[in-house]
């Protein structure tokens, strides 16, 4: 019994004296990993380094993690960070130098990000492969997998690298993900690769251009299904600032969204050029407030119809279905100094769009947009628009009914905006639009009573009353005498290119509504 007792105290003696030998081998071989053998791009720091031998867990404390892609090119800085390394696979890295680990974690209080410089500046840089992956596969002299990688970071900013100026920050950022193994790709867009993903972040703040920021309350993405809750697109700058600071016209924006879900989204690149699909996009109680200066110069550049922009997209898209729930758009628009800003009114606004996108071929579909929206806090107003992207003549079929509506409810615009009072009752209205990129036809039909106007003065408040009664005298002030009821009229426009859809569909509109009320063509 004292021989078995000395033998096993002398067992326990060598086995502690061989997990201390171990676990100072393997902090030594560690070190010299993070010294030695680190691509040149990444650099690790740290305060301390703790290795548990028997357990194959390691952890690393308030270490510093930087990307120098190189001299000129931005980098990536993770600051404070813990990290903790458990499971490694002894037999694996003894025997093939590989390195296995069950769980990588790592928390991290803030994660810098130097924004790549555009395009041209990567260009004059020499070194053509400054911007490939460092870890890829075929760079590495050993293998490496993750089964679970975390990464926590209580705040992350994406920083413009020749202002320092924020492109963009978020707080409590999480990203998961599940066998990570080395990327095949040498582009760093994707320097790894995973099966699982998860990430979710809040208060994300983006800065879109000069004026304009993205901000996103939380965000969550699994691969498969994103969510965005609580997102606001906005100008900074207020109206009257925006004013002074444009030298042609640009619309003053906020954009709340409750609710966005993308599903079965998918991205990448197929053949060089990137996609982006989705087989549902929800849009859940949007509200969009638009505010035009019309004292601005006019922005002569062309603008396309929904049809070319989405066949000139430089990038392949496809979602199926697009869902507007509950929506609501206020349109300001002020023309002068002496007038109150006009404003059209939709509420109630509920949409499905299908077939958004540029992948389908020519007459296999359309893109098709159904609307159902109250106009002016009173009129049911309902839309059909359908369009072929592929069509380079921009062929669409626009077909909408309107009802209920008090002309003088029109007067929040046509008063400001075109100097006109409208008084009446208009019961229906029905048009039907055939357009292209060029000219458009209307045809109307209205029942209406008691339609008069009143045209105001050059500053749009006091009513010119000579003009009111000849424009009246060439108006039909009810349709009750004509067969059915309605009144009908049809009409032409040519469109004006500088100008956008919706001034398009205005001034098909204003002649469809011209033509079936003037008693005389």
């Amino acid at each position: 019994m004292k021989k078995f007792l000395i033998g096993l105290l002398i067992l326990i003696v060598l086995l502690g004296a061989a997990a201390i030998y171990l676990n100072t081998y393997l902090e030594n071989q560690l070190k010299g990993i993070i010294e030695n053998e680190l691509p040149q791009s990444l650099s690790l720091e740290y305060k301390d380094l703790e290795i548990d031998s028997w357990q194959g867990n390691a952890s690393l404390t308030n270490a510093t993690v930087r990307i120098n892609i190189t001299d000129t090119v931005p980098k990536s800085e993770v600051k404070n960070a813990t990290v903790k390394l458990t499971g490694f696979n002894h037999w694996t890295y003894f025997k093939s130098k590989d390195i296995y680990f069950n769980e990588v974690k790592i928390h991290a209080d803030t994660l810098t990000h130097y924004r790549q410089p555009k395009k041209k500046e990567q260009k004059k840089s020499k070194d053509k492969d400054s911007l490939n992956n460092p870890i890829a596969a075929e760079k590495l002299d050993r293998k490496f997998k993750i089964k679970d990688f975390q990464l926590t970071a209580d705040y992350i900013q994406i920083l413009k690298p020749e202002s320092a100026e924020v492109a963009l920050r978020t707080a409590h950022f999480d990203f998961s993900l599940k066998n990570v193994t080395p990327a095949q790709s040498q582009r760093i867009l994707r320097p790894f690769e995973y099966e699982d993903v998860l990430i979710k972040t809040d208060s994300l703040y983006f800065k879109m251009n000069s004026f304009d920021a993205l901000k996103i309350g939380h965000l969550e993405w699994n691969g498969s299904a994103l969510e965005l809750l609580e997102a606001q697109l906005l100008t900074e700058v207020s109206r009257s600032r925006l004013s002074e600071l444009i030298d042609k016209e640009r619309d003053h924006v906020n954009f709340q969204i409750k609710r966005l879900h993308f599903k079965d989204l998918k991205y990448g690149q197929n053949e060089g050029k990137f996609f982006f699909n989705s087989t549902k996009l929800t849009l859940d109680t949007p509200a969009l407030n638009i505010y035009r200066d019309k004292r601005v110069a006019d922005d002569y550049t062309t603008k396309p119809l929904y049809s070319k922009m989405l066949r000139e997209l430089q990038f392949d898209l496809m979602i199926d279905t697009i869902q507007i729930q509950n929506g609501a758009i206020l349109y300001t628009e002020r023309v002068n100094n002496e007038a109150e800003a006009g404003q059209l009114q939709f509420d109630q606004l509920n949409a499905t769009l299908t077939n958004v996108g540029n992948t389908y071929n020519s007459g296999e579909k359309k893109t098709a947009i159904a609307i159902d929206a109250r106009f002016m806090q009173h009129a049911p107003l309902t839309i059909d628009w359908d369009f072929d992207i592929n069509d380079p003549q921009d062929k669409f079929k626009l077909i909408g009914t309107l009802s209920h509506l008090p002309a003088n409810e029109l007067e929040a615009f046509t008063g400001p905006n075109l100097g006109v009072e409208m008084t009446g009752n208009v019961a229906r209205t029905y048009f039907t639009i055939y357009g292209t990129d060029y000219s458009s036809h209307i045809d109307m039909q209205m029942t209406y009573d008691d339609f008069k106007v009143s045209i105001l003065n050059k500053e749009k408040k006091r009513k010119k009353w000579l003009v009111s009664t000849l424009a009246n005298i060439f108006i039909a002030k009810s349709s009750k005498n004509e067969e059915g009821g309605f009144k009908e009229g049809s009409g032409d426009v040519n469109r004006d290119q500088n100008k956008s859809f919706f001034n398009y569909l205005w001034l098909n509109l204003k002649e469809g509504m011209l033509k079936t009320v003037t008693a005389l063509d």
